[in-house]
């Protein structure tokens, strides 16, 4: 029988205390490198977490919650400010001169007999692809970077808040204001203000308010200078109807509607051409949107099964008129399309807006004075510009009220009836610091 030898195995050993030692000691790294982390990523969050129980903030994502793109949510938005108003005890009516609402709210100031400032805004919105959201769109959702996401953010859902907000501020102070504030909530801007602002500006209820200057939506800016527009371009929405030869979809007829809308689109997009060209060549220009007519065709209908050839087609096109452009002569160049495109061709006009009134932005104009001033003393630079679109301030300086689109959303990226619309918290909250100033001064411009 063999025996077997096994070889000495020799074991480092440790003793207990130092191997104990050893382990609390890597325990508490591990602890203190996920404290750390932790701590990290929460002065990240934490820097704007506690801006969501601001009054102001918590008011703001309220009434971005409530989704105006729908009709049917347009008595929550004015059950909303009725509540607003009863809150701070202003005195408001609601007026309804062609089916929608309008609503007004009144700060009064200590000499009524002087022309009062309007405060405009709207409340409804444009309709959302929520898939193509990055958050829902009317959560009101502010990420890590304190950017509040949502329908309405830019467009214009935040001076409203910014209104009120200032007026509490100044009426909590006790300042006194010579003029009257109006704040006023329209229903219909978006749609073309056929049942707001263009009928509103008519009416008698509307003359009692005895505006003598008014701001409306101003622009959303990457930079730092606010951006104040004294004119709009007119809009126009137009809709082509495009007809040709029918038949069953395995012929190839010549004149189809298909074959005229194709060179109806042509013609079209030669001009269109012409026209960005311009716009390429004044976009470093804070006025060069009234240089160009912007057009694009947004909507496109046609067809009525897939194996039968569509005799018609319907477009409709978004247009915007360059502020020296001829009615007339555009009317002309539109009826020449559709020659170009066949002999059974029709237009109508869904909106044909021919006047826009433009605002002084100069020593002429004391509230562009005051505005100006007051910036000037908060350290902020104001620009006037032409606003590429078109907005209920044109209703106003058509009938001789002097009025300034301004916001005060600056460093922030233009998303306006875009996906992720948004405003950074601090945008905001700084934004109510400039009406406060702004409105202070405004209401303090004496009598001409």
């Amino acid at each position: 029988m063999k025996t077997i030898q096994l070889s000495e195995c020799h074991i480092c050993t440790i003793p207990v205390k130092t191997c104990l030692l050893i382990t609390v000691k890597m325990v508490l790294l591990i602890w203190l490198s996920v404290f750390l982390v932790l701590t990290c990523n929460g002065q990240r969050v934490n820097k704007y977490e506690h801006y969501l129980d601001d009054p102001a903030v918590k008011l703001f994502r309220e009434y971005l919650q409530i989704d105006t793109s729908k009709a049917e949510n347009i008595q929550t938005g004015l059950d909303f400010w009725i509540h607003q108003a009863n809150d701070v005890g202003l005195p408001y009516a609601v007026y309804s001169p062609a089916g929608k609402p309008i609503f007004v709210a009144t700060l009064e100031g200590s000499d009524p007999s002087l022309p009062s400032i309007m405060l405009n805004s709207h409340m409804d919105v444009v309709t959302v692809d929520a898939s193509e959201w990055k958050y829902p769109p009317f959560a009101a959702y502010m990420d890590e970077n304190g950017d509040i996401y949502a329908r309405g953010a830019q467009d214009t859902k935040d001076i409203a808040i910014q209104y009120l907000e200032a007026i509490k501020r100044l009426k909590n102070d006790n300042v006194t204001l010579p003029r009257t504030l109006h704040i006023t909530i329209m229903t219909d801007e978006e749609s073309g203000s056929a049942q707001g602002m263009r009928v509103f500006v008519n009416t008698t209820e509307f003359k009692t308010l005895n505006v003598g200057f008014a701001l409306d939506e101003g622009q959303t800016t990457p930079g730092d200078t606010i951006l104040a527009s004294f004119v709009d371009k007119r809009a126009w929405s137009i809709c082509f109807t495009i007809r040709g030869v029918g038949g069953h979809g395995s012929l190839m007829p010549d004149g189809t509607a298909m074959d005229n809308f194709h060179t109806f689109l042509n013609t079209v997009y030669d001009y269109r051409d012409t026209q960005k060209a311009i716009l390429k060549s004044v976009a470093n220009s804070t006025v060069g949107a009234a240089a160009y007519t912007s057009i694009n065709i947004n909507i496109v209908k046609g067809g009525l099964a897939k194996n039968v050839i569509a005799t018609e087609i319907k477009a409709i096109m978004d247009m915007r008129l360059a502020t020296d452009a001829n009615p007339k002569d555009i009317e002309t160049m539109i009826n020449s399309w559709l020659r170009a495109a066949g002999n059974n061709n029709s237009v109508t006009y869904l909106r044909h807006d021919t006047e826009s009134g433009i605002t002084s932005v100069d020593s002429t104009n004391p509230f562009w004075v005051s505005m100006q001033s007051t910036l000037s003393g908060m350290g902020i630079r104001l620009e006037p510009v032409v606003k590429a679109a078109m907005s209920d301030a044109t209703y106003l300086r058509n009938k001789g009220i002097p009025t300034l689109g301004f916001a005060t959303k600056t460093k922030t990226i233009p998303r306006l009836h875009a996906k992720d619309e948004y405003q950074n918290v601090e945008t905001f909250l700084r934004g109510i610091d400039i009406y406060t100033e702004v409105l202070k001064g405004l209401a303090n411009v004496p009598s001409s």
